[in-house]
C-alpha cells in the first residue's frame, strides 16, 4: 500500500456558488466584491480573461465591467459557508482522514495499491460533487502536501484530476513553478531566496538545509523536504481551538453616535460568543477597539482600544455584551467618525475546565449555560438571529454595504429558490 495526499480545491469558489443558482451566469464573466463592495476578491475564469485583477478596487475596473458585461456580486458569506459545508460533507463521507484547510480547500490522506485506480476514484468523486452541489473542483494528488498543492495548480489548468506521483514527473513541474508560488513561501522569504540565485521550485529542492534554516526557519527545511517527496506535514483532521477570537467589520458609513456603536459592538460580541461556544471555550479577557477612516483627508486616523479582564471566564453572550458596552463607553470620543469596530476575546480555556471564583453563583451559571444552548440550537435550526438580544438592534443601518448581494438561497426560508412551471 502506498500513501498519498490529495488536495481538493473548489474552482473560483465564490463565483461558482453564484452560478449554481443562476444558470444565466454560465460562461459569463463574474466577480465577487469584498466588504462594503470595495475590491474584487473572486473572479470567474472569464473575468480573468478580460483583464480584471484580484484585489483591484471596483472603481478602477468599472470600464471593463461595462464593456465586457461583467456580472458583479457583493459577498454573500452565508451562502458560501453553506455551500462549503455541503462540499466538505461529501468529501468526509468519502474519506476518513480529511483536513479542511479553508472554505474551498481540503486535504485528504489516501492509501492505495494503484495510482490509476486512485485517479478513477477521484474523477468519480469530482463528478459526484459537481452533480450534488453544482460546484466544480480540481484535485491534485502527490506524496506530500506541498507537492499536492503544485499538482492542484496543474489540475486547475486541466479542470480535472492531476497526479504528481512519479519521481520522473517532479522535475518538469518543479522547474516551471516560480519559487514564490511554492506553498509556504511568503513575499519576504521569496526575496531572500531570490537573492541566493534560486528562482524556481526545482532549484529550491536542492538548497542546503543549514543555509535554509538560517535563511528562513525549520519550516523552509520542511518545504524543501516535501518538494523532494518526503512528507513532513501530516493531515490535521482535528485542528486546535483558536487561542483568540476576533470579530471586526467596517461600517457602511462612518458612525458618530454612541448608541449605534453600542448596537454594532453588541452584534459583533454576539458573533464572537457563538464562535466561542462552538469550540467549547470560555474567555477571561475582552478587548474592544474603535478606528476611524485611515484614508480620510478631513481628520487624523484614530485607533482607540481598551482591554478588561474578567474575574472568571464566561461564554455567555449577555455577559460579554455587557462588558463590551462598558469598555466602549470608556473609549468613545465625541466628534469622531468611526469606520470600524473590533472585538477580541482572549484568555481562552475549555468550558469544561472553567475555574470558578468565590463570587460565582454556580446555579445561575448553569441556567445561563442552558439558555445559551437553547439560543444556539434555535439559531442553527431556524437561521441566524432568529433569537437575538435587543441591544443588537433591528434595522442595523450601519451594516456594511452589500448592494449587489444575491439571495441566501439555502439558509433563509424567505429567499429560497422558487421555480415556476
Amino acid at each position: 500500500m502506498s500513501k498519498y495526499i490529495a488536495l481538493i480545491d473548489c474552482n473560483n469558489f465564490y463565483a461558482s456558488c453564484e452560478r449554481v443558482f443562476d444558470p444565466s451566469l454560465q460562461d459569463k464573466p463574474v466577480v465577487v466584491l469584498s466588504n462594503n463592495d470595495g475590491c474584487v476578491i473572486a473572479r470567474s475564469a472569464e473575468a480573468k480573461m478580460v483583464g480584471i485583477k484580484m484585489g483591484e478596487p471596483l472603481f478602477r475596473c468599472k470600464d471593463i465591467i461595462k464593456k465586457e458585461s461583467v456580472r458583479v456580486f457583493s459577498s454573500n458569506y452565508t451562502l458560501y459557508a453553506d455551500m462549503s459545508n455541503r462540499v466538505m460533507s461529501i468529501i468526509k463521507n468519502h474519506f476518513e482522514d480529511v483536513e479542511i484547510y479553508s472554505i474551498d480547500e481540503a486535504f485528504v490522506f489516501i492509501e492505495t495499491i494503484s495510482v490509476d485506480n486512485l485517479s478513477k476514484e477521484l474523477v468519480a468523486l469530482r463528478n459526484k460533487i459537481l452533480k450534488w452541489t453544482g460546484i466544480p473542483v480540481s484535485i491534485g494528488v502527490s506524496t506530500t502536501k506541498t507537492l499536492a498543492k503544485l499538482a492542484g495548480r496543474k489540475a486547475k489548468k486541466n479542470l480535472g484530476v492531476y497526479c504528481l506521483c512519479a519521481r520522473k514527473d517532479f522535475t518538469n513541474v518543479l522547474r516551471e513553478t516560480p519559487v514564490g508560488s511554492v506553498w509556504g513561501i511568503g513575499r519576504r522569504l521569496e526575496k531572500r531566496i531570490l537573492l541566493k540565485g534560486i528562482s524556481n521550485a526545482y532549484q529550491l529542492s536542492f538548497f542546503d538545509h543549514k543555509k535554509a534554516r538560517s535563511l528562513g526557519s525549520i519550516n523552509l527545511v520542511r518545504t524543501i523536504l516535501e518538494l523532494n517527496g518526503l512528507s513532513c506535514l501530516g493531515i490535521d483532521s482535528a485542528p486546535e481551538n483558536k487561542r483568540q477570537i476576533t470579530t471586526s467589520r467596517a461600517f457602511g458609513s462612518p458612525i458618530y453616535t454612541l448608541d449605534l456603536l453600542q448596537e454594532a459592538v453588541s452584534v459583533y460580541m454576539s458573533r464572537a460568543a457563538e464562535k466561542l461556544r462552538f469550540q467549547g471555550s470560555s474567555c477571561s479577557t475582552i478587548t474592544v477597539a474603535l478606528s476611524t477612516n485611515r484614508f480620510s483627508q478631513r481628520e487624523d486616523y484614530k485607533f482607540l482600544v481598551k482591554t478588561q479582564s474578567l474575574i472568571s471566564s464566561t461564554d455567555s453572550t449577555s455577559k460579554l455584551i455587557s462588558v463590551g458596552k462598558e469598555i466602549l463607553e470608556s473609549i468613545f470620543k465625541k466628534g469622531l467618525g468611526y469606520k470600524k469596530a473590533h472585538i477580541f476575546l482572549s484568555g481562552l480555556e475549555k468550558s469544561t475546565s472553567k475555574q470558578y471564583s468565590l463570587e460565582d453563583n454556580v446555579a445561575s451559571i448553569a441556567k445561563e449555560t442552558n439558555l445559551m444552548r437553547v439560543l444556539d440550537r434555535l439559531n442553527i435550526f431556524y437561521g441566524r438571529d432568529t433569537l437575538k438580544y435587543a441591544s443588537t438592534g433591528i434595522s442595523r443601518d450601519w451594516l456594511m454595504k452589500r448592494e449587489k448581494k444575491s439571495q441566501s438561497y439555502t439558509t433563509n426560508w424567505s429567499e429560497i429558490l422558487t421555480i415556476q412551471l
